[in-house]
């Protein structure tokens, strides 16, 4: 963070590049958390969570490293609409406050002013997250879908050719496990659901928008006091590091049920194995999952996420801090030229 005045359109670009670096880099532990998420194995959760971590280390010892970035290209698409969309509004509404009151926001302001953009974020961006989670857990859903098909045909079809029985299974696993596209997983959408189908998980979403409300207030107010404290006009990238890994594992902390709950909405689908996973909004999601499953269900995954998310978050602030730094200073020089 630095002390220089904020631009709408640097913080928005700076934001959007610095949040692309971070999802490369940590995108296979999102895979993995979302299908922590959807996996239902009798409430066992700690089962459930060994599980996707072992069919992760599966992939990749078979070198197949792609399925772990299913739906990569829509998550940068999205992620750069959701940061330039949060950090034009952020900006917009700080300076809006610091013209209004003559000072910056405090961490009361700084939380409204965040919570403000991130509504706006979720209802314009969440028809492309809502197929990403779906992308994300497509090989999942498709293989347990096979699975239980095997077990049928091997109660009614006992007398049949081992040898050609096991090639059918293995031509119908190709067939249901590939990997579906951005279009093919929308028009499942709208023939499943119509248009709202896009918008699956809009209620916890928009209570969600708290974590990256909070994460922002706790990082803005941590940062005024550590230049305080420092008597610094900006931070070194180090300390912009600690502080947004902070500000993120708090976030995070308070926020994740509600991301487990939004997970199970946005995969739910008409041809999911399991019945129990077919809800009919949020209020039922959680109900069925704490009577079912336990209320541990609603912390499933939480390491993979802590470890994805504040590595994140750490990195997405560094990069956009220091590239929004840049550009001031390269402006500052400019003008002083003129």
């Amino acid at each position: 963070m630095s002390t220089f005045a904020k631009d709408d359109v640097v913080e928005a670009a700076a934001g959007a590049i610095g949040a692309m670096c971070a999802l490369v880099a940590t995108y296979p532990l999102i895979t993995l958390n979302t299908r922590q998420h959807v996996a239902r194995r009798g409430g066992d959760a700690t089962t459930d969570t060994d599980a996707a971590r072992g069919d992760a280390r599966e992939r990749w010892r078979r070198a197949d490293v792609k399925s772990m970035y299913d739906g990569i290209e829509p998550a940068l698409v999205g992620t750069v609409a959701s940061q330039t969309v949060y950090n034009y509004f952020y900006a917009r509404g700080a300076r809006a406050r610091a013209a209004a009151t003559g000072r910056d926001a405090d961490g009361a302001s700084s939380l409204m002013i965040a919570s403000g953009a991130g509504i706006l974020n979720v209802l314009m961006t969440l028809p492309i997250w809502t197929l990403v989670t779906k992308m994300q857990a497509d090989v999942k859903m498709a293989r347990e879908r096979t699975e239980n098909d095997d077990g049928d045909e091997a109660e009614t079809r006992a007398d049949v050719d081992d040898a050609v029985t096991t090639r059918r299974r293995e031509r119908r696993r190709e067939k249901e496990g590939a990997r579906r596209g951005f279009f093919d997983v929308a028009r499942d959408v709208m023939r499943e659901s119509g248009v709202r189908g896009f918008w699956q998980g809009l209620t916890p979403s928009l209570v969600m928008v708290a974590n990256p409300a909070l994460q922002y207030a706790f990082y803005e107010s941590a940062a005024q006091w550590r230049m305080r404290q420092t008597r610094k006009k900006s931070l070194s990238a180090l300390e912009i590091f600690a502080l947004g890994a902070t500000a993120k594992f708090g976030a995070t902390m308070l926020t994740y049920p509600l991301l487990v709950v939004k997970t199970r909405l946005q995969v739910v689908s008409k041809d999911m194995a399991d019945d129990r996973m077919r809800y009919r909004g949020a209020v039922h999601a959680i109900r069925s999952m704490a009577e079912e499953e336990g209320l541990g269900v609603f912390y499933k995954g939480i390491e993979t996420k802590l470890t994805q998310t504040i590595l994140a978050a750490a990195l997405m602030f560094t990069v956009k801090e220091k590239i929004a730094e840049n550009i001031y200073k390269a402006r500052s020089r400019v003008a002083a030229r003129v």
